[in-house]
């Protein structure tokens, strides 16, 4: 295992997309937030989007007592890359599982509320908003292609307990005319709190605390 003073591991990653530092900050920004938790070791985690897992595997790096971890992920060439990440990151009685599906399927109803907290770097890109490249996978990674905007924000309130918290690392949209905090706002329709706690290099990071 190899570390460096930016990042914990040296992860494994599919040839043609890099993840950015983006990633890591978000894990260290969360990380603070639930540092004052009392039970952390009872935390169930879901890392949205995870690609090969380094959101979440950098999450449980600085808040080690955290055990339980999904990490979902759409595009099943990551799953190997994962797998050799977990091998170097997993501690004692860790609990890491890959889902390799589409997050618009958590809106069933066997996924309601199992979660205490969803981590994400999701997509920046919305369709038309820049231009695709040739390569299919790199336009899956960067722009809402295998499901959209409005389904990440839905299936990430849907799996959180009451009072549960999701940290999106999102793009404002400003320069496209959208306003990100109002249209979230407008999809979560009162059932959960909505703020803007952090920036990453332009990226706003927003935390919604659903209900109680």
């Amino acid at each position: 295992m190899i570390k460096n003073s930016i990042y914990s591991y040296d992860y494994h990653q599919p040839e043609g997309y890099r993840f950015s530092l983006d990633s890591v900050f978000l894990s260290q920004r969360v990380a603070k937030s639930l540092e004052t938790y009392s039970n952390l070791g009872e935390l169930k985690v879901l890392d949205l989007c995870a690609g090969c897992g380094v959101v979440g595997l950098e999450l449980q790096f600085h808040l080690p007592e955290i055990k339980k971890i999904d990490f979902l992920e759409v595009q099943d060439i990551y799953l190997p890359f994962f797998e050799k990440n977990r091998e170097q990151a997993i501690s004692a009685n860790a609990d890491f599982n890959f889902l390799n599906m589409n997050y618009a399927e958590l809106l069933a109803p066997n996924f309601e509320g199992l979660y205490d907290v969803v981590v994400s770097n999701p997509p920046y890109f919305f369709l038309g908003e820049g231009l695709l490249s040739p390569n299919e996978f790199k336009n899956r990674c960067r722009f809402f292609i295998d499901s959209d905007f409005q389904s990440l924000i839905e299936s990430s309130l849907h799996v959180l307990k009451p009072n549960g918290k999701s940290f999106l690392l999102m793009r404002p949209g400003s320069h496209h005319g959208r306003d990100l905090i109002e249209e979230i706002k407008n999809l979560v329709h009162g059932r959960a709190s909505v703020e803007i706690i952090d920036e990453v290099r332009g990226t706003d990071i927003v935390m919604l605390t659903k209900n109680l």
